[in-house]
């Protein structure tokens, strides 16, 4: 018989091995979960629990000072009572004549990911599994998860950071839907896609940033004293008004720079099509002052890894708008990187570019080029979208040179 003990990881490295056979001790906190510990000192976190007929041990994992502590083991003990009440077996041996698989989020995802790995999106697919689904439910029966808990994965992901995240846990949502959606024919016990219906934070207001003359003159005059990688990366942001992971990731072969075009290929850019970037001259100049580093086929290398793009956006973002804010002598609206991006198309509107030009400048296929437009519509706007981002760079050196605002000069494009 089990002694029923207050177990904490200290008594769990304290508990002696047993000369033979193997020792038991209760947990009080979560009924049914015990560790036990063998002749040769190996400690197993077990749950008791009758399923069906009989009562049974489920094996939780093996304690592990770091990787597996008891705070893991209880989380699991009491995501595994949850399937058993349920009606589910964690063993799953009423489950294999029913042709039902494995059953676990875990499990069913590994196929899920082999059935969607040719999808662009895979990568960010697994990683939004790895980080905010697996650790939560990963060990779950995928058919006893319920609407209620789904919704709580979601808030979490939403609020329990140091920032709330709404746009992530909205995407985290969508993606643990796709994978039920095409889940549920394996499961022959949910009849409902628990995440229709689940809550999710409100689609968030759409940025509206859009920085002044006076702060792309500031942020400017900072990004002259900045180093590789931000320094020439955030001026192709503003002068190219393409994406930051477009930028940031770019490899050199997709530049000729006698030609002064850019050519982003389909499985790098967001609507997975090919995209063609007319370089203006302060562009190719920018390109043309960066280092080529030897081992590194990327335009903008990361230092610790030449094989990978740069990291660390988060603190050399800060630092940037610190500096800004200082350059410009006033509180500074924060801005993000890809307002950047806003700015430039706002730019080129305030220039009488059409809009249709615009949208093809960004690589947009809604708007002015979706439906049936974009279908029948086939112009790649190849010599407009040059004329536009000649009159944009023409623009920002206007900006960084003048004393005053000044007006702005409207082109025809």
């Amino acid at each position: 018989m089990a002694v029923a003990v207050g177990l904490t990881d200290a008594k769990i490295r304290g508990l002696k091995a047993p000369e033979r056979g193997q020792a038991e001790y209760a947990d009080k906190l979560v009924s049914g979960l015990r560790i036990r510990i063998g002749a040769s000192g190996t400690r197993t976190f077990i749950i008791r629990k009758r399923i069906g007929a009989r009562t049974v041990n489920v094996t939780v994992g093996r304690y592990h000072d770091q990787r597996f502590t008891l705070t893991d083991a209880r989380k699991k003990a009491r995501s595994l009572l949850n399937d058993i009440e349920g009606g589910g077996d964690p063993r799953g041996e009423t489950r294999k004549s029913t042709g039902a698989g494995a059953g676990t989020v875990r499990a069913l995802f590994v196929d899920y990911a082999k059935a969607k790995a040719g999808k662009r999106s895979i990568a960010e697919v697994e990683r939004i599994f790895a980080k905010h689904i697996l650790p939560e439910i990963g060990d779950r029966l995928a058919d006893s998860v319920n609407r209620a808990e789904v919704t709580r994965l979601i808030d979490g992901v939403a609020t329990g950071g140091a920032k709330p995240t709404p746009v992530m846990a909205r995407n985290v949502a969508a993606q643990l839907s796709a994978f039920y959606s095409w889940a549920m024919p394996r499961l022959h016990r949910l009849d409902v896609n628990p995440c229709r219906d689940a809550g999710k934070p409100d689609v968030p207001k759409p940025r509206e940033r859009v920085l002044s003359n006076d702060e792309i003159k500031a942020l400017w005059t900072v990004l002259e004293g900045e180093g590789l990688p931000w320094g020439p990366a955030l001026k192709l942001l503003i002068l190219t008004g393409q994406r930051r992971d477009e930028v940031f990731s770019a490899a050199r072969a997709e530049f000729d720079l006698e030609a002064a075009l850019w050519t982003i290929p389909g499985d790098r850019a967001k609507n997975g099509k090919v995209h063609l970037v007319a370089l203006s001259s302060a562009a190719v100049t920018v390109i043309k002052a960066l280092p080529q580093i030897d081992g590194s086929a990327l335009l903008l290398p990361s230092r610790a890894n030449v094989e990978r793009g740069v990291s660390g956006f988060t603190k050399a973002h800060t630092r940037i708008l610190a500096a800004v804010a200082k350059e410009l002598g006033e509180p500074l609206e924060r801005f993000v990187l890809h307002d950047l991006r806003r700015t430039m198309a706002t730019g080129l509107q305030r220039l009488g570019v059409r809009l249709e030009v615009t949208e093809a400048v960004l690589n947009h296929v809604s708007g002015s080029r979706g439906g049936l437009v974009g279908v029948y519509q086939r112009h790649q706007f190849q010599d407009e979208k040059r004329h536009a981002l000649d009159a944009w760079a023409a623009e920002v050196e206007r900006i960084v040179a003048a004393k005053d605002r000044g007006n702005v000069v409207r082109i025809n494009g």
